[in-house]
Formats: C-alpha cells, sequence, structure tokens
C-alpha cells in the first residue's frame, strides 16, 4: 500500500520539479566523479571506525526529512539562484587549498559544501530555506570528533577518580592509569566516550527538529545532547570500576564492561528523548497544493535556466582538481635540515655521544631527520630535526596527529603530563608543546615545534598556514618538526625544563 503511494506521488510531481530533481542528480555525480578520492576517504573511515559508522545513514535521513516536508514543497517552483554560484567557487578554493596542505577534513567538508550550494543554485533560496536543516544535516556525513578524544579523556579519568574519592576509596593516579587496592585501571580511546557523544549529537538533532518548531527550543536540546552523553560517560566509567571493585576484579575488566557501557547509554538517551517530550511542539498541518496557472507559466520560464545550470555546475567542479594537480606538480619543499650547530659553542654547549635513554622520536613518512647531542656540566641535551620532504596525504605530512611521542600501549614508555613552555629569543617568545614520559628508570622532559621556512610555532593551525602560503608560491625552504629532550631525576621536572629552555634559547638566538 505504501509502495503504491509512493507511486503515486511520484507520478504527480511537476515537470518543472523533475527537471530540478535531474539537475541535482547530475550535479551530485558530478560531485562524486570530480572529487572521488575525497568521498572515496569518507565513506573508508565510516568503514574502519565505528564511531562513524552512522555516515551510512546521514543521507537517507536527509532524504527523508526533505520527503516529509514534499506538501509544503510542491507549492513552490524550484527557481535558479545564481549568486549561490559564488558559495560553491568558495567552497572550490576552500578544497584547493585543503588539498595542497593535505588537511583531509577540511577538504571533505567542502566537498560537501559544494554539493549543498549547488542545490541552492538549482532550487533557489525559497525553497532551500524550507529544507536547511536536511541538507545541512548532509554535513554530519564528514567524519570529525578525534581532536576531542585527549580533553574527554582527561574528563574521564577526572570525573571516575574524583567520584571513587568521593565514595571513600583510595585512589592513586598517575596520568590515565590510576589505581585501587582491588587492582589498576587505564583510560584509554575507548574510555572516552567519543562513539556515545557524536551518536547523541546525530539523534539530538534529528529528535530537535522533528519535535520542536521553536528555535530556542531545537537550539537548548541540542546542547543538552552534548553535555548529557560527556557526563553520563563519566558515571559509566565510574560504575564499571566500581563494578569490577566490588565483584573482585571478576566483572566489567574485559569485553563485558563495553556491553555494560552502551546499555548505560541507551538508557540515557532514552530517557533524555522521553523527557524532551514533554515540551513537543504542535506540527503544523500539511496543506495539499491547489493547481494555478502560475505554476505552469513558472514551468515554462525556468526551464531554460535549469538546462543552463549543469555547464556552470561542472566548469565550477572542474576547475579545482586541475588546479591542485598543476600547484602539487609545481610545489617544492627543500629537504634540508639545519645543520649549524655553532652559536652553540658560544653557550659552551659541545657536541656529545649518544646517551643510552632507550627513546628517540619515531615519526612516519620521514625523508630526512638526524639526531645531534650537545653537552655541558653533565647535562646532556637532544636536538632531533625531521623533513618531511614532498607531503602526501594519510603519509608523509609535517604536521599529523600521528606525530605522538609515545605510541598507545607502548611496554616501555608511557605519557606522563603535557603542557606548554616558552623559549625567549632576542625580542621573540616561542610557545612550545612540552610533555613529560615515563619509564621503569628514568623521565624524559621534550619540547617541540614546527619550523616553515624562518617561522618557528607549535601551533599546527598556523603551520599549515604557513605551508600554504609556501605552497601558492613555490618557496623551497625547509620545512622541519624540531625536538629537544633531556633526563630528568623523578619528580624533579622543573631543572630539566629551564635547561631545556635556556638551551633553545641558545640554539635560536642566530633564528637557527
Amino acid at each position: 500500500m505504501k509502495i503504491t503511494t509512493i507511486t503515486q506521488s511520484l507520478k504527480q510531481i511537476p515537470d518543472i520539479w523533475k527537471k530540478a530533481l535531474a539537475c541535482i542528480l547530475a550535479a551530485t555525480l558530478l560531485s562524486l566523479f570530480m572529487f572521488f578520492d575525497t568521498w572515496a576517504s569518507i565513506e573508508a573511515i565510516w568503514d574502519r571506525s565505528k564511531t562513524y559508522t552512522h555516515g551510512y545513514i546521514i543521507v537517507p535521513i536527509s532524504f527523508w526529512l526533505i520527503w516529509s516536508k514534499r506538501h509544503q514543497l510542491k507549492d513552490l517552483s524550484p527557481s535558479p539562484y545564481w549568486p549561490a554560484l559564488t558559495a560553491i567557487i568558495a567552497s572550490g578554493f576552500l578544497w584547493l587549498a585543503a588539498s595542497l596542505i593535505n588537511v583531509l577534513v577540511v577538504q571533505q567538508y567542502a566537498v560537501v559544501l559544494m554539493l549543498i550550494a549547488s542545490y541552492w543554485l538549482i532550487l533557489g533560496s525559497e525553497i532551500t530555506k524550507k529544507i536547511i536543516f536536511p541538507l545541512g544535516f548532509l554535513l554530519l556525513m564528514v567524519p570529525v570528533g578525534e581532536s576531542l578524544i585527549p580533553p574527554l579523556m582527561e574528563y574521564t579519568a577526572s570525573f571516575t577518580v574524583a567520584m571513587l574519592r568521593l565514595t571513600g576509596l583510595s585512589v592513586y593516579r598517575e596520568g590515565m592509569n590510576f589505581s585501587l587496592a582491588s587492582g589498576n585501571w587505564s583510560v584509554v580511546e575507548a574510555c572516552s566516550g567519543i562513539n556515545y557523544l557524536i551518536a547523541s549529537i546525530t539523534l539530538g538533532l534529528v529528535y530537535a527538529y522533528i519535535t520542536y518548531t521553536s528555535y530556542w527550543k531545537r537550539f537548548i536540546f541540542f546542547i543538552v545532547s552534548i553535555i548529557v552523553p560527556i557526563i553520563a560517560n563519566g558515571f559509566r566509567a565510574y560504575m564499571i570500576v566500581m563494578i569490577g571493585h566490588l565483584s573482585g576484579m571478576k566483572l566489567a575488566v574485559g569485553v563485558d564492561h563495553i556491553l555494560y557501557g552502551a546499555v548505560f547509554f541507551g538508557v540515557v538517551i532514552l530517557l533524555l528523548f522521553y523527557i524532551g517530550s514533554f515540551w513537543k511542539d504542535p506540527q503544523p498541518e500539511a496543506t495539499l497544493p491547489e493547481a494555478t496557472e502560475k505554476t505552469s507559466s513558472v514551468n515554462i520560464n525556468q526551464s531554460p535556466q535549469l538546462a543552463s545550470l549543469l555547464p556552470a555546475i561542472l566548469l565550477s567542479f572542474i576547475i579545482w582538481p586541475y588546479a591542485s594537480s598543476y600547484l602539487t606538480n609545481q610545489q617544492q619543499t627543500g629537504t634540508k635540515l639545519l645543520q649549524d650547530f655553532s652559536v652553540l659553542e658560544q653557550h659552551n654547549w659541545k657536541p656529545s655521544h649518544a646517551p643510552v635513554w632507550g627513546w628517540q622520536p619515531e615519526f612516519k613518512g620521514i625523508v630526512t631527520e638526524s639526531l645531534n647531542f650537545f653537552k655541558k656540566n653533565n647535562n646532556v641535551i637532544g636536538v632531533y630535526q625531521a623533513n618531511f620532504g614532498k607531503e602526501i596525504q594519510g603519509g608523509s605530512e609535517l604536521v599529523n596527529s600521528e606525530h605522538v611521542l609515545v605510541r598507545h600501549r607502548n611496554p616501555i614508555w608511557r605519557l606522563l603530563d603535557k603542557n606548554i613552555s616558552k623559549i625567549k629569543y632576542g625580542n621573540n617568545t616561542l610557545t612550545v608543546d612540552q610533555s613529560i614520559i615515563r619509564s621503569r628508570n628514568r623521565d624524559l622532559v621534550i619540547l617541540r615545534w614546527y619550523m616553515i621556512g624562518s617561522t618557528h610555532t607549535s601551533n599546527p593551525y598556523l603551520a599549515k598556514l604557513l605551508q600554504l602560503q609556501k605552497r601558492f608560491t613555490a618557496n623551497d625552504s625547509p620545512e622541519l618538526q624540531i625536538v629537544l629532550y633531556t633526563q630528568a631525576p623523578h619528580n624533579q621536572h622543573e631543572t630539566a625544563k629551564k635547561l631545556l629552555t635556556d638551551f633553545g634559547t641558545s640554539m635560536l638566538s642566530r633564528n637557527f
């Protein structure tokens, strides 16, 4: 019965709408063809990560939300809105810039924005306003959120430890690890609750859209759908630790704690939706469109314009991949390392043999690298440089979240602390990333930053912008990641930090 109803509804679609829908289908296929690698990268992340498997249902949900408004849309006729072409071009330029510096997530957002802008161009502003949420919902196809994992892990660890102590248990915490009398626990990426947060945001947006007509109610529910899973994840972690503690570490210490967490999250979301239903807004009644001569006349007037849209969309799509290919081929990134350490000798730092510390940076995709050690008054400091040459997406990249100091589940080293330090040289102050890692035998204090051309920064976003500037100007000056590190006695890190910053001041006094 439902299939018959849908078939009848499709037969009643005016010709102008059929032509507009044909244009939308053609624009979609053009986007998939011209930016295939970017679209494929989105799907690849959906496939390999459970966090983003919801991406497969974003398009069906968007289509369903638009279909639910079909009675309102049938009163309107598509009318091409040519100024939307500027939005396509702006999104295309964004894709080009991101492709030159290998920022995949920006490329992914750009292709989705280009597609949405092309729909806006085809349908016109009046119709687009009616379906702005379903179209904007397509942005959730882009898999983002990994940058939230570290702060969510920190929150989960802090919340769990605080609740355990509030319960009356004695807890010793070190980084993401904490110990009770009954056993040891560790907060890993799976404990961050990012899966629950993204699922809650996705479901919360849809629920708010179909349940409320008031914008402020939708906004409030959206904010609540962000806050609730974060707080709930803290209670989930606390509950799992308590189950393990009270059961003598027999329950909730293996894969079963994932099941407990999933059930708990499901209950929280259902409760959230149930409470939200008390403020449900009445939905406006659907009204059937009336056939008028006006619709017919609009169909005739708009058909030629619709026919001219596809060449414009094709041109606004095709220029960016070709521009990216041309500029990439012109890209010149020097692979040299800066080896002039003579300025250090003026500050009594002498070359030294490599100490047996059992650690050095190990980044992926390096083209050239060097590791030098310098000694003064029995203090030894390591200076590491890495050049990634002509960058490749997912492989050789200067700025990449995969460049970590200690890999997850490293059997020897663990990250103890992350912070920032400042190195003063001349009239400049350089803010650098500071980390402390620990093994059974020693602690190492580490400072690191980027050097792009003659500019030093630890800000990855600024580093990417500096790289983009170099790409457009074909500048071949080196792009380096620099790491300074030294040994520190347990719980005596301040002396090591000062030693490193003083060394950095000496090293940069000649702008390296």
